[in-house]
């Protein structure tokens, strides 16, 4: 009998019992400990009902608690459905209903807001709750003490459904992406086979050197690794696809396991919320490959004194965070007043990092690897991913080489030349089984075995590829296609802009206009908007150039830190849109 995340966990707690898999506050969780309280909550879970192929929802910040719960739903073979905890009660209400979740599963800092959506949330048949005590609701810990470590033994295999994650909902209400365990897997494998070419070109410049040197990898090794021999080789298709081959028979193995407690990767994802999949996958993947730990601030909210503290005590090779994660830390005040020697890879994901950031995160943390990774949630996610080792090598708007087989192609579904701009088009395995009960708009975006992104991008000379806009968000202005990204990494070059978001209005004469709405940063020169305007003639050409200017305090955000153009649009995007205070 397989089960996909009960064989994964029981391997990890087997092979390396004592190795730490989550870090939060005082809190330092062995594998071992973590597959018992899963075990005890999954066998609580059985007790109340839930069944295979039953939904439960959980709404935790990223907290050990998340993996708990995530984790003992699965062993049942149910499905788990994690709640945006920033989600308001008609939002709450919506996914709860669309999903027919059963079982709501939730810490107390998250009660205000579903108290109000309690009266609509008649499918839902038991609640259970971690934090303050709720007469109507059962007590999270106090299922976990009443239960034995004993979990019922289900069938998963690997072409269940893992998790439904509801996207952001950018157009209508949001969708519930069903994504597989073997989704999960083949991620895995198109990484590994994706890596291997890239780094036959990569260069290593000082600073990385002495950062490696000092992490005690032999200074042979690197000479090695920059030979002209190791180049030929790891551009070799066989050997490719040998480690391919190895890659996949380790995934889910007790090897893979035991060289993972020798070799534990610990990393930090501090704006990236779990219940986002561009963090989820890692929920999945971890006990397969057995050499995660995960170093979690307590804060719901992205704070950069706590990160910087966390990084100087707990000395994480890996820190990852959305761009605008990045731009708060990298702007903190008292950055440099940390120890971030430790962090070797600086990732990034969860949407577009400009040139202009990375030139900030090298310069915050020399001798950094920056991965940025790219991708969309009903690919489970990551479809191309680039890796820069110097400012030198830096591009604007490129996320690398696909991993996935990848078109770019025109209105009719036709292929385009180089150079050229379509729509970014994608075939893999990891493709999501489908959109949860809407057969009608799963067959809008699933086409003869293409996933249409809705991305418009297009190849390089280099063959890499470069996001322009979201098709839906192209302007047209007098007869032209204006990209409101595009425009947005210029006007965030300003040295008073913090943010920025680009949008059209409408216009009597052109169709469209352009709008800059700006948010400047604390403490930064007063700027008007005839000023902006002047500045942006000399940089961009005249019909992209704002002819609006809008100052706000604040932006909507997404769950992964993304400025949400829709909303921004429902609040600035008439003519006659005034300036907030």
């Amino acid at each position: 009998m397989t089960n996909v995340m009960a064989d994964a966990l029981a391997r990890c707690a087997k092979h390396n019992p004592k190795g730490e898999v989550l870090v939060y506050g005082d809190r330092r969780i062995t594998w071992r400990e973590l597959n018992e309280r899963v075990d005890r909550l999954a066998n609580a879970l059985d007790k109340l009902g839930l069944k295979a192929g039953d939904k439960a929802i959980i709404m935790f910040h990223n907290c050990p608690e998340f993996f708990e719960a995530n984790y003992a739903i699965q062993k049942l073979g149910a499905i788990p459905v994690p709640m945006n905890y920033r989600f308001s009660p008609r939002e709450i209400v919506f996914q709860a209903q669309h999903s027919d979740a059963k079982m709501f599963i939730l810490e107390s800092m998250w009660l205000d807001i579903v108290e109000e959506a309690l009266p609509e949330l008649t499918g839902i048949e038991q609640f259970i709750l971690r934090g303050a005590p709720r007469e109507d609701m059962l007590d999270y810990e106090s299922l976990m003490q009443q239960h034995q470590p004993i979990c019922p033994e289900v069938p998963v295999p690997e072409g269940s459904v893992c998790v439904i994650c509801y996207t952001g909902g950018t157009t209508g209400m949001p969708k519930g992406v069903m994504l597989t365990y073997e989704n999960h897997i083949h991620l895995v494998e198109q990484m590994v086979a994706g890596f291997v070419p890239r780094f036959s070109n990569i260069q290593i410049p000082d600073d990385l050197r002495k950062k490696l040197t000092s992490n005690g990898v032999p200074e042979i090794a690197l000479t090695i690794a920059e030979s002209s021999f190791m180049r030929w080789l790891l551009g070799q298709t066989w050997l490719q696809n040998a480690i391919v081959g190895i890659a996949r028979r380790a995934v889910g193995s007790s090897l893979a396991v035991k060289m993972g407690s020798r070799h534990s990767i610990k990393s930090m994802m501090p704006s990236f919320p779990m219940f986002h999949d561009a963090a989820y996958q890692l929920a999945v993947l971890g006990p397969m490959m057995g050499n995660m730990t995960m170093v979690m601030p307590t804060s719901p909210h992205f704070d950069p004194a706590e990160v910087l503290t966390l990084i100087e005590r707990e000395r994480p090779q890996m820190l990852g965070n959305v761009p605008t994660g990045w731009k708060i830390l990298l702007a903190y005040p008292e950055l440099n007043q940390y120890d971030v020697s430790s962090v070797q890879v600086a990732a990034t994901g969860g949407g577009v990092c400009t040139a202009a950031t990375k030139r900030k995160i090298f310069a915050a943390f020399p001798g950094v690897i920056i991965g940025d990774g790219f991708g969309q949630t009903e690919m489970t996610p990551t479809t191309s991913f680039r890796i820069d080792t110097s400012p030198d090598t830096l591009k604007d708007r490129s996320v690398g080489k696909p991993l996935v087989e990848t078109k770019v192609v025109d209105d009719d579904g036709q292929e385009v030349s180089q150079g050229e701009l379509g729509e970014i088009i994608y075939r893999s395995p990891t493709i999501m089984k489908g959109y949860y009960k809407e057969q009608d708009k799963t067959d809008e975006v699933i086409k003869d075995g293409w996933f249409y992104s809705g991305d418009l991008g297009y190849f390089d000379e280099d063959g890499e590829l470069r996001i322009a806009e979201r098709k839906k968000e192209c302007i047209s202005s007098g007869g032209e296609k204006i990209f409101p990204g595009e425009i947005e990494d210029i006007l965030a070059e300003h040295e008073s802009i913090q943010d920025v978001c680009v949008i059209g209005v409408p216009d009597e004469k052109w169709g469209a206009s352009v709008r800059a709405v700006v948010r400047l940063r604390p403490g930064a020169k007063e700027l008007t908007e005839e000023e902006l305007i002047s500045w942006s003639k000399e940089r961009m050409a005249s019909y992209k150039k704002p002819s609006s200017v809008v100052f706000t305090d604040d932006f909507p955000i997404s769950a992964v830190g993304k400025i949400q153009r829709n909303k921004v649009r429902e609040l600035y995007g008439q003519p006659s849109a005034q300036k907030s205070a």
